[in-house]
């Protein structure tokens, strides 16, 4: 899978760009506050319908657009290399009267929704921030899982939209019952979704979180120097697939990707209700839903220490760079095409063996796009093997 061209217009920096980046490893230079990292933004903007920098898309609108017309917007379009043949992927945004935002996603012209970008362009981001997946707040290892699972899974997507939605109506209905007298068919309403839903992410969770740990263990072993073993554990605030288990962390092996044998997805759901059952009281008096999918927990343990509590920042980034890498290696199992990986200034903290060995992994990868500040960084025989392209305002240049 390959992004053969990139358009945009009025996105962040860029008020006009055209783009053609090559196979293999494209590097781009440039200062700070430039438009590298819009760059790589703006491909994962294309393949998951969302900025990894900000929930709100009206952000990404160029300041000054406005000038362009009354109404300000901004429009991303690639040509995407997969399975020898090409696919055109259109994304419009526009604001229109009283700031109301308008998003258009068209696939070969034709207008799609949101799931239809599921395996249409595939993409691995690795961003300085993303080591907080270790030590960081639970909702972000959860977020990775799902904006993981979201770019390979139409199904798993569907039940997180189901689940969202039936969660945010069921919190709305547990803080009016702090006011007033609930009936408990209103709540049954949104059990019925929330259920089969959260049974389903679950299950889905807990299968890519066993892969991604299998896949992740030997990568790290090598970029530790064969020092560290990693073992990401899988702590779910109620896992269905092991009924009477409510609140009672445990780790998942490498192997424990299944429910246990005889337990199929009815026993869940069952387990499940009961579940939300038994904390309704709880609930009610904090106002919101206290079991499920929602407040799920991931951990990266090395050589037995939890990285979030007592690792170091750089043992704290390889084992995410462990992690990303490994989802390379689970897209390419999971869709039979290799996804495209984006590396913000990926090096600048590594030190030279981390550095060396991260080079060496991702030198065969079909198509790699890696910023950075100073050339210097980068050995030089991985730079001759590289287009180095240089960006300065939001325009971007070949460097001979």
């Amino acid at each position: 899978m390959l992004v053969r061209h990139l358009s945009l217009t009025n996105f962040r920096l860029y008020a006009r760009l055209e783009l053609d980046l090559p196979r293999g490893l494209v590097i781009v230079q440039g200062d700070n506050a430039q438009g590298k990292t819009s760059l790589l933004e703006a491909i994962y903007f294309l393949a998951t319908g969302h900025s990894p920098h900000t929930h709100a898309d009206r952000q990404v609108i160029r300041w000054g657009a406005e000038e362009d017309g009354p109404y300000p917007y901004a429009a991303l379009r690639a040509s995407v290399e997969r399975d020898d043949s090409l696919r055109l992927i259109e994304m419009v945004l526009q604001l229109g009267e009283a700031g109301r935002l308008r998003k258009e996603i068209r696939i070969d012209r034709i207008a799609r929704r949101g799931i239809d970008l599921v395996g249409q362009l595939n993409v691995v981001l690795f961003l300085p921030g993303d080591v907080e997946l270790v030590a960081g707040a639970p909702a972000l290892r959860r977020g990775f899982l799902d904006a993981a699972l979201s770019q390979v899974d139409t199904d798993y997507v569907r039940a997180l939209d189901r689940y969202t939605h039936a969660l945010a109506q069921r919190n709305a209905l547990l803080k009016q019952a702090q006011e007033r007298a609930l009936d408990p068919d209103e709540l049954a309403i949104w059990d019925d979704q929330l259920v089969p839903s959260g049974v389903e992410i679950a299950l889905r969770r807990r299968q890519a979180v066993a892969e991604l740990a299998r896949l992740a263990a030997p990568i790290h072993r090598e970029l530790s120097g064969g020092v560290e073993y990693l073992q990401i554990t899988y702590q779910p605030n109620f896992d269905p697939a092991r009924p009477g288990t409510l609140d009672a962390p445990y780790q998942v092996s490498i192997d424990d990707s299944r429910p246990p044998d005889g337990v199929d997805r009815r026993d869940l759901q069952m387990a499940f209700r009961r579940a939300l059952d038994e904390r309704r009281r709880e609930e009610i008096a904090r106002g919101m839903t206290l079991v499920g999918p929602h407040r799920d927990e991931v951990r990266f343990v090395a050589n037995g220490m939890d990285l979030g509590d007592f690792g170091s920042r750089g043992q704290q980034r390889t084992a995410v760079l462990a992690l990303k890498l490994a989802q390379v290696a689970w897209m390419r199992r999971r869709t039979g095409e290799e996804p495209v990986l984006l590396l913000d200034e990926v090096l600048a903290e590594l030190d030279p063996h981390r550095r060396r060995c991260l080079l060496q992994q991702i030198g065969g990868a079909h198509q790699t796009i890696i910023t950075t500040t100073d050339l210097q960084r980068l050995d030089h025989a991985f730079v001759r093997e590289a287009v180095v392209l240089r960006v300065c305002g939001g325009v971007i240049s070949a460097i001979a």
